[in-house]
């Protein structure tokens, strides 16, 4: 949520990366993420979220993923609205991490991450590592109080995907990259890589 008066408002980009870049070893905290979508349609979702520090084992099932959370586990639910030009309405407020957890096990749709935190020059950036259907998918978002306006993107961001719906969360709780990574990876080899171009001036490197 936006602390820079804009209220229940998120300002971000984000982008593929071809795998885990050697920079995400600088935080010694990465947070394991699991979070269920109990409705999704049309760019509005409401999602649950609980999340804590990551566990050691990873290759398990998403129920013993939350298990392994404990105690420590934090709980938030936040509900969203369309994306337009990197900004999305997101109203979320803290939930019991037990009540969380509970909800996450029960539900569906649910992706789990381990979550990366840096900063890179003057924005702080996330690199989420997907596990399970959404594997090997790793996503670099980076987050401002404001449009995030002239950004500096570093050199192991492969392309944008801010606009592309399928890179949501929403839609890969629904639909796991695994079962549609070899259709992008052709679409993107035809393609190249895409950039956004209307949120002042990128500038490429470092990183």
């Amino acid at each position: 949520m936006s602390d820079a008066g804009f209220g229940d408002f998120e300002f971000e980009r984000k982008f593929l990366l071809d795998d885990l870049p050697v920079v995400a070893a600088a935080d010694p905290t990465p947070a394991l993420i699991v979070q269920a979508y109990l409705f999704a349609a049309d760019g509005y979702a409401v999602r649950v979220r609980v999340q804590g520090p990551a566990p050691t084992e990873l290759d398990v099932e998403c129920g013993e993923l939350v298990d392994a959370l404990g105690e420590a586990a934090m709980g938030t639910m936040a509900a969203k609205g369309p994306a337009i030009g990197g900004t999305r309405y997101e109203a979320e407020r803290a939930l019991d991490g037990m009540v969380a957890g509970q909800i996450v096990r029960r539900a569906d749709h649910v992706i789990a991450k381990v979550r990366y935190s840096m900063w890179l020059g003057e924005d702080g950036w996330i690199i989420d590592r997907f596990l399970g259907g959404n594997a090997p998918l790793v996503v670099a978002e980076v987050e401002r109080s404001g449009p995030v306006v002239d950004l500096q993107i570093p050199d192991f961001c492969v392309t944008e995907v801010s606009e592309d719906e399928r890179f949501k969360n929403e839609h890969l709780a629904y639909h796991p990259f695994g079962t549609w990574a070899e259709k992008y990876r052709r679409e993107l080899a035809l393609l190249g890589p895409q950039f956004v171009h209307t949120l002042g001036q990128n500038r490429m490197g470092g990183g």
